[in-house]
């Protein structure tokens, strides 16, 4: 497994905002969206034995792990790696692209997948698998990333049509106003959850948090 980072810190967006997570941050993303704020994970990074780091995982205080990247379902051992964690008791938050087939890791319980949909503002807006949206579960949620209105509308258009238990989230890319976001969603009553990147709120926009 290729990792650039692992860190202890408080997740920082979606759905279980505000809880302390252990960090896995992997290398390799097959996606180049435009407002990325990990591109440091597009190459490097150290190979670590899959043993090693649920060895270090059996010892953390914290209950939950979040597997990101970069995309962390390019792993070769990502199924593994969560099952592994599962088996020892933790809780795995998955972060994903939703570019990669998600039917082996909604296999496993104690697993919860945060899955973006990319919007026009990424350049990667056709890079959903959309096999994944019908395999996600009542505790999974999809998340829009916005940056002007031309997303909000993309994104408005899937709140409206979604039939799904999974939550919906919508969060301002970094830099947009979080106010105006809400406002749109609260004229519009669409059932959608606004949050910001919480973490970038503690320690502002840097890397390891």
């Amino acid at each position: 497994m290729l990792l650039t980072e692992r860190f202890h810190s408080i997740q920082g967006e979606g759905k279980f905002i505000g809880l302390p997570m252990y960090f896995v941050r992997t290398n390799h993303c097959n996606l180049r969206c435009r407002w990325c704020d990990s591109t440091y994970t597009f190459s490097g990074g150290e190979e670590v034995l899959l043993e090693t780091i649920l060895d270090e995982i059996g010892k953390i205080p914290e209950d939950w792990i979040c597997f990101t990247g970069g995309e962390p379902m390019l792993q070769r051992e990502a199924i593994k790696f969560m099952k592994g964690c599962t088996e020892s008791g933790k809780n795995v938050l998955l972060e994903t692209g939703g570019s990669l087939d998600l039917s082996e890791v909604v296999k496993i319980n104690g697993t919860y997948i945060d899955m973006d949909i990319k919007t026009p503002s990424s350049g990667e807006s056709e890079s959903l698998f959309k096999g994944n949206l019908n395999m996600l579960r009542p505790g999974d949620y999809i998340k829009f990333v916005i940056s002007d209105v031309n997303d909000y509308t993309f994104a408005l258009s899937y709140a409206k049509q979604w039939k799904s238990t999974s939550e919906i989230l919508f969060q301002p890319a970094w830099g947009v106003d979080l106010k105006w976001l809400a406002e749109k969603v609260l004229e519009d009553r669409i059932n959608v959850r606004v949050l910001p990147q919480l973490h970038k709120l503690i320690w502002g926009n840097r890397r390891g948090v």
